[in-house]
């Protein structure tokens, strides 16, 4: 089925985090956990430092997939998202500064770091393919959305 975009931007509202997987220079494959916040086309925003393992791998190769669910222990609750789409550093300035009022309004914990913060780097990864798995539906349920170029 086709998973819509307001489906889609409503669910990352209600989670923190993601699981960050990018590629090693030799192809290995490397996962993280961060926050993260959203906008009304689905981007997702992060901030790390650019010396961190992942935020190198993505220097070199700027293709990642993410997931992102809530914790459960039953099968009927399992409900989750899948993307991937292509990841990079925003430059200090505007863009950087509406991916952090993006986060501070998710995170408001985040405005007693923002020294700290200003230093990082924010990443936005930009959306190809998404799928929502909701076993609250019916097991296995699924619903994919494909964005444009």
């Amino acid at each position: 089925m086709a998973l819509t975009l307001a489906a889609l931007t409503s669910f990352l509202a209600a989670h923190s985090t993601l699981t960050l997987a990018t590629a090693g220079p030799d192809g290995g494959p490397s996962a993280a956990s961060l926050f993260f916040a959203a906008d009304e086309a689905a981007r997702l925003y992060w901030v790390s430092a650019p010396s961190t393992h992942h935020s190198r791998n993505l220097a070199a190769d700027p293709r990642a997939a993410v997931t992102i669910s809530a914790a459960t222990w039953q099968w009927a609750e399992i409900a989750g998202v899948q993307m991937e789409g292509a990841v990079r550093a925003l430059p200090h300035g505007a863009e950087w500064q509406a991916a952090w009022a993006l986060y501070e309004a998710k995170f408001p914990f985040a405005a007693q770091f923002a020294a700290e913060l200003s230093r990082a780097d924010f990443y936005v990864l930009t959306p190809r393919w998404a799928r929502l798995i909701d076993n609250g539906r019916g097991f296995g349920h699924k619903d994919e959305l494909t964005f444009s170029p």
